[in-house]
């Protein structure tokens, strides 16, 4: 057969993958291995690693990324049929499912079947393998590489730029609704006791702000027709 392809070391993260009990495909299902109805899913899940925080599920699933890595290019029948071999032999000194009753059976051959295919779905769903009709080919771990650790810290500037803006286009919104609120208590104070101010500016008139005091002679003359009140600032 083919050589083994190249692949990437495993690292520790390969234990954290989760079996979320994908769907089969039916070309790889063996012929003897009738559907597996929802109710038999949930009764017999606890087969192969029922411990505790699916710490089995996840050793179960390492020992498959382990095995494909290790063989390059693979199929589905020669994992599960190595991964039986291994979990029922009782040389193997592999920890009981069920600390409290180390006399049970520990791992049930179709089971373990059912969640090589789950733990194939998973690494295929992750582009850790790739398959072509039977045969599994390792890709290898992904890699975070200096490039994307680069791009990841300019999104995060330019996000903290853009909250940093909103937070200070948020303050100036914040001091002029204060402004506001203090002319018009201080209106209605005078208004109340009686002291209505004399004067005033008659309608209508402009008020424009701007950054610096500029402001043309044409527009002057084009707003001689009211009064213009200009805030630097």
């Amino acid at each position: 057969g083919p050589g083994p392809a190249a692949s990437t070391p495993a690292s520790d993260g390969t234990a954290f993958l989760r079996l979320n009990n994908l769907d089969i495909n039916g070309d790889d299902a063996p012929s003897s291995q009738a559907p597996i109805s929802i109710k038999k899913k949930k009764r017999r899940a606890a087969a192969v690693g029922p411990d505790k925080g699916g710490r089995g599920l996840r050793q179960f699933s390492m020992k498959v990324c382990e095995k494909v890595e290790s063989k390059g290019r693979t199929t589905y029948n020669e994992v599960a049929d190595e991964l039986v071999a291994e979990f029922t032999d009782p040389n193997n000194n592999i920890e009981p499912p069920d600390p409290d009753n180390p006399n049970a059976q520990q791992y049930d051959e179709k089971n373990i079947r059912r969640r090589v295919y789950d733990a194939l779905n998973v690494l295929m769903a992750m582009d850790i393998i790739s398959k072509d009709k039977k045969e599994i080919q390792w890709k290898g771990l992904p890699r975070t590489s200096i490039n994307d650790i680069e791009e990841l810290q300019a999104d995060l500037a330019g996000v903290k730029g853009r909250i940093e803006k909103k937070s200070a286009y948020l303050q100036e919104l914040q001091d002029q609704y204060l402004g506001m609120q203090n002319l018009i208590n201080r209106n209605e104070q005078l208004y109340g006791s009686g002291n209505i101010p004399t004067g005033g500016v008659a309608l209508p008139f402009i008020l424009i702000q701007v950054n610096n005091f500029q402001i043309t002679y044409s527009l002057l003359s084009y707003l001689q027709f009211c009064f213009l009140c200009i805030i630097s600032g």
